[in-house]
């Protein structure tokens, strides 16, 4: 079974590709590694943009999903989208953006280019 990929890509975004079922000490890791590359990021004076790749996301439990909520409230990044299919998905991903109260920082797409397009903006 692959395993969580955090990186930067050419495009300078720090993308999370999520594979698989999810527990809060994964989603704990995948938030210390995206962290520490925008803090990279904006050492080099860039922007500290997130793309949180949720095409191959399994099960993630209550608590899971109450620690994303808490990442995403953070200030270690400018933008954050999320990108997923499924009507599942993109319900439970708007729920959990809402309640970071980050409308502007935040946004979820069914699209990877979409999303890339959004957080270049601006």
């Amino acid at each position: 079974m692959e395993k969580n990929k955090v990186y930067l890509t050419s495009e300078q975004i720090v993308e999370i590709l999520v594979i698989g079922d999810q527990d809060v000490g994964s989603i704990e890791e995948m938030g210390r590694q995206a962290y520490a590359l925008c803090q990279q990021q904006r050492s080099k004076g860039q922007r500290a943009l997130i793309l949180d790749n949720l095409l191959l996301i399994g099960a993630v439990p209550p608590e899971g999903r109450s620690k994303v909520v808490e990442l995403i409230k953070s200030t270690e990044y400018d933008r954050l989208a999320m990108v997923g299919n499924g009507s599942l998905i993109r319900l439970g991903a708007n729920l959990m953006l809402q309640a970071t109260g980050k409308g502007s920082k935040v946004k979820y797409f069914d699209s990877r280019d979409k999303a890339i397009e959004w957080l270049k903006a601006s």
